[in-house]
């Protein structure tokens, strides 16, 4: 005897078949991703991939000799003032993380502390600067730093000097420049990680006998040391590649290798070794970069 199917039978048959999702759903996204794609593929691969050939070949009065190889390029930079304007370049761009990151400590603890309105405020008092041309920022610092600048006036009219500070053309000049032109990329990080601390953990720190700095030591700075070494990763980076601000508050006196860069890629037109020398910064800044990374998963692993 043939058995009768229900309609529920068949509605439960159907319900648990899996279903395939619609074509429109798996390429949607691809298509949106295609365009970043081309973008770093044509603008950033293949020009890496350009200056990674010409690095390879010799330079001569005609242009890149690209019938011929060579590790010229690459036995120039070991001269001692290649190797020089390289360590330059590092020890400032580490100095100017240095520096921002103990100012910006205070500043994003203290803005935490405020109401969301003032928070707001705050932030869009430090993040306008940025919104400002780079080398309009530098010209600005010129005005001030200067020999006849604000800053000498002042101190020589209040009698706190005698003669005007050297505040330019040389490292200081570029530090002070770099320093605010990059505050804002260790400021936000922190300012995120302090505001997501729980402050049940610091009163009841502070209600078991521990001090300020005991706490700071033992909560706030374990808990806010990633978003302080991602900042300070950021800023240095982008000190490594700053142009505008070492050409113009550093001069001629204080070599980078941004600068030199320009000099051997525009005024010598020996593009060999600018491009020689862009992938060793290039090497340089992933190096430093990936060493400050696996430092700081280490400490993370140690206090776990």
């Amino acid at each position: 005897m043939a058995s009768a199917i229900s309609p529920d039978d068949g509605r439960c048959c159907e319900a648990s078949a899996p279903r395939r999702a619609a074509p429109g759903l798996i390429w949607f996204p691809l298509a949106c991703v295609l365009p970043l794609v081309v973008l770093m593929l044509g603008f950033f691969l293949w020009p890496l991939v350009g200056a990674i050939v010409n690095s390879f070949h010799p330079y001569s009065l005609a242009g890149i000799n690209t019938a011929h190889w060579t590790l010229a390029n690459y036995r120039t930079l070991l001269d001692p003032f290649y190797l020089g304007v390289l360590w330059r370049t590092v020890r400032i761009s580490f100095l100017i993380s240095l520096i921002t990151a103990v100012l910006a400590y205070p500043v994003a603890w203290y803005a935490t502390r405020l109401r969301p309105t003032a928070q707001a405020y705050l932030l869009i008092l430090y993040v306008a600067p940025w919104l400002v041309n780079v080398a309009v920022k530098a010209f600005g610092w010129t005005v001030l730093l200067s020999p006849r600048g604000l800053i000498n006036r002042s101190l020589m009219s209040l009698g706190l000097v005698d003669s005007p500070l050297p505040l330019m053309f040389n490292e200081t000049g570029v530090v002070i420049g770099l320093v605010h032109a990059h505050f804002m990329f260790v400021l936000l990080p922190l300012w995120a990680a302090l505001g997501g601390i729980d402050r049940n953990l610091l009163w009841a720190a502070s209600g078991l006998g521990a001090t300020g700095s005991a706490v700071f030591r033992s909560i706030v700075l374990p808990l806010t040391l990633p978003a302080l070494l991602a900042g300070m990763i950021i800023n240095f980076t982008i000190n490594m590649a700053a142009f505008a601000t070492p050409a113009l508050l550093g001069g001629s006196r204080v070599q980078v290798v941004s600068t030199l860069a320009y000099r051997i890629n525009l005024v010598d037109l020996n593009w060999p070794l600018g491009a020689a020398m862009a992938l060793v910064l290039l090497a340089v800044t992933l190096g430093l970069v990936l060493a400050a990374q696996r430092l700081g998963t280490g400490r993370r692993e140690a206090s776990a």
